[in-house]
C-alpha cells in the first residue's frame, strides 16, 4: 500500500477516536492528538507540490470548492491542535499558559467537531479517486445509507450545538456502549465524506455539460 494511504488511513482511525477523548483517557486523548497533528503536517508535506501549483492555470468551480476547503481545513487544523496543547493537563503542562487557557478551553471543542466535518468532507473529495469502477454504484449505494442514519446521528450527538457554541462543554455517557459511540461518528464521517464526493462529483458532471456547449 501506498505511504499515503497508509498517512490518510491513521489519520481516519484517529479522527473518531478524538472525538471520544473522555471515553478514551485525557492522556491518551493528548496522545493521539499528537499524533494527529504530526501527521496532518506529514500530509501537506507529501502533498506539497499542491501548494506550488496555487497560483498556477485555471480555477474552475470544483478547484475553487477544493482550494477553499483545504485552506477552511488548515486553519481549523492548526488552531484546534493549538488550543488543545494550551489546556493540556498531561503532555504540555510545561507551557505558560496563564491568561490564555481559559478562551483556548472554550474554543477547543467547537473546532474539534468542525475540524472532524471538514476533514471527512474532505477526504470524500477523494473518494471517486479511490473507489473501483466495477463496484462504484454499489459501494455508494451503501454509503449512502450510512449517510442517512448519519443525519440522524449528527443531531442525536448534538454536533450543531458544539459546532456553534450553544454546548459549551462535552457530554457523555460512560454507562453507553462503545460500540454504539463510535457507530455514530463514524456515520457522520460517512454522510460528511459522501457530501464531499457529491459536491465534487456535481462540479465536474457540470463541467463536463458545459465543455460540450
Amino acid at each position: 500500500m501506498p505511504k499515503r494511504k497508509i498517512l490518510d488511513a491513521a489519520m481516519v482511525l484517529l479522527l473518531p477516536l478524538l472525538m471520544a477523548y473522555s471515553l478514551i483517557g485525557e492522556a491518551f486523548h493528548e496522545v493521539a492528538g499528537t499524533l494527529m497533528l504530526a501527521l496532518f503536517i506529514l500530509h501537506h508535506w507529501m502533498n506539497r507540490a499542491w501548494w506550488k501549483s496555487l497560483l498556477r492555470g485555471k480555477y474552475s468551480p470544483q478547484r475553487v470548492f477544493r482550494t477553499a476547503l483545504n485552506l477552511l481545513l488548515l486553519i481549523f487544523m492548526i488552531a484546534q491542535p493549538l488550543c488543545g496543547i494550551l489546556i493540556s493537563k498531561h503532555l504540555y503542562t510545561f507551557l505558560p499558559t496563564d491568561g490564555v487557557s481559559s478562551v483556548a478551553r472554550a474554543i477547543h471543542l467547537p473546532l474539534a467537531n468542525w475540524g472532524f466535518a471538514l476533514m471527512s468532507l474532505h477526504a470524500g473529495t477523494h473518494l471517486g479517486a479511490m473507489l473501483p469502477k466495477e463496484k462504484k454504484a454499489i459501494i455508494l449505494g451503501f454509503l449512502a445509507a450510512i449517510s442517512l442514519y448519519g443525519i440522524y446521528a449528527f443531531f442525536k450527538r448534538q454536533i450543531p450545538a458544539y459546532m456553534f457554541l450553544r454546548l459549551p462543554f462535552a457530554f457523555f455517557d460512560y454507562s453507553e456502549v462503545r460500540f454504539f459511540f463510535f457507530t455514530d461518528y463514524l456515520s457522520v464521517m460517512v454522510l460528511f465524506a459522501t457530501l464531499g464526493f457529491v459536491f465534487v462529483h456535481g462540479f465536474q458532471k457540470k463541467q463536463g455539460l458545459t465543455d460540450l456547449r
